[in-house]
């Protein structure tokens, strides 16, 4: 009924949920964009690594299929996902964006996994290699400092152990042995040489800060809740403040801020809450900034379905709080994977929409590729003046 009554009040003052078609290409699956470039990498079903271009002015794929440049054809192939858990992604660094990327020597098994990276030429041309030692790793994060001269990336070995290096200095890499063997992610602190995570600690998952310069792991959280996903930026909001997000029992988005304690200690303290609807559950946020305001978007279930079939978009100011889902739900589909990148009209929410099962009580996600209806988006009413309301 909430849900209902926001959005007729939404409707009433000219925004509305909503999605676009971008991209009909089945297997265009967990693309990841780079604003400098204005271009997005992604991997085909037989194993394809391919960059396709945005254009800034209207958020179009550019060609539609993504298939602009092949880069390498030896990268993870669509049912690698299940090894890997993680597709290529972008890393920052002072010659611009790059790419780093599972890839394959031989048949496609955990042993034969390799980091590959991706750059390009001085003609602009793309090419992805090995890049070493050439050793079984997999399922790189790459840092996100724009015009980083030192970036960083974060992986597993065959046996999901979990390791840090620096990208040009393969002598450099760190095995981090208190986070156990599993395929969480160990996400790169936005602005920072440092790493945000969770570890389990007398049986709650609570998120943890890892400093690679000193080495020095601080517990962030201890209060109630499974935490789960830790992101950390720089928020405008708050001085330029480091911040950090984090899930808790997936169903509540948690924002904390390291403020002065009754002691006058400084301690990381939640700041600001959102609750899922009832019955919702909350998956894959990301925090962003754009015109001065951090923004975190994610995919959610609806009850009484257990899949993700709709995306939504939070601020993290208690002053002016902002929550809503911006996916029109009209057509009951799984929307998995949202992905943000800022048009010249404002930010636009890209994913991928699939049709479900029909189940013999409720419907489930399909997870084959038959059931992909390909990439969409959602305009989620923001301007550099605020929130379309």
């Amino acid at each position: 009924m909430l849900v209902a009554a926001w959005a007729l009040g939404a409707s009433a003052a000219g925004w509305v949920p909503n999605e676009t078609q971008v991209s009909s290409t089945p297997d265009l699956i967990d693309f990841e964009f780079s604003q400098s470039r204005a271009q997005f990498c992604w991997n085909d079903e037989i194993g394809n690594l391919w960059v396709g271009n945005v254009d800034r002015a209207t958020g179009n794929f550019v060609p539609a299929d993504g298939k602009g440049i092949l880069v390498d054809p030896d990268s993870m192939r669509y049912a690698d996902a299940q090894k890997t858990k993680n597709g290529p992604e972008w890393i920052s660094t002072s010659q611009g964006d790059f790419i780093v990327y599972t890839k394959y020597v031989g048949y496609h098994t955990d042993g034969n996994s390799r980091i590959g990276l991706a750059r390009t030429a001085p003609n602009g041309q793309w090419y992805g290699a090995v890049l070493g030692p050439d050793v079984a790793r997999k399922a790189p994060y790459g840092s996100a400092t724009p015009g980083d001269p030192a970036p960083r990336i974060t992986y597993v070995d065959n046996r999901e152990n979990h390791y840090w290096r620096e990208l040009w200095d393969q002598s450099t890499e760190r095995l981090m042995a208190d986070i156990p063997a599993s395929n969480i992610p160990v996400r790169h602190a936005i602005g920072e040489r440092a790493l945000g995570y969770t570890l389990t600690v007398d049986g709650v998952s609570q998120a943890f800060y890892r400093e690679l310069d000193s080495g020095v792991v601080e517990q962030l959280t201890a209060d109630p809740g499974n935490k789960d996903e830790v992101w950390m930026w720089r928020a405008p909001e708050y001085g330029n403040e480091l911040v950090f997000m984090t899930l808790v029992d997936q169903v509540e988005l948690r924002v904390y801020r390291k403020i002065a304690a009754g002691d006058g200690q400084l301690r990381w303290t939640a700041i600001y809450s959102r609750q899922a609807p009832d019955g919702n559950k909350m998956f894959s946020p990301e925090p962003f900034t754009y015109a001065g305001r951090s923004y975190v978007f994610m995919s959610q279930s609806a009850r009484p379905n257990k899949f993700r079939s709709e995306i939504w978009i939070a601020n993290i100011d208690p002053a002016a709080p902002l929550y809503r889902r911006i996916s029109d739900n009209t057509l009951l589909r799984t929307r998995t994977d949202p992905e943000v990148f800022i048009t010249d009209a404002g930010p636009m929410i890209y994913y991928n929409r699939l049709i479900p099962d029909d189940g013999v009580l409720r419907p489930k996600a399909c997870r084959s590729l038959s059931c992909s209806e390909g990439v969409f988006r959602a305009d989620p009413g923001l301007t550099a003046a605020g929130p379309t309301y």
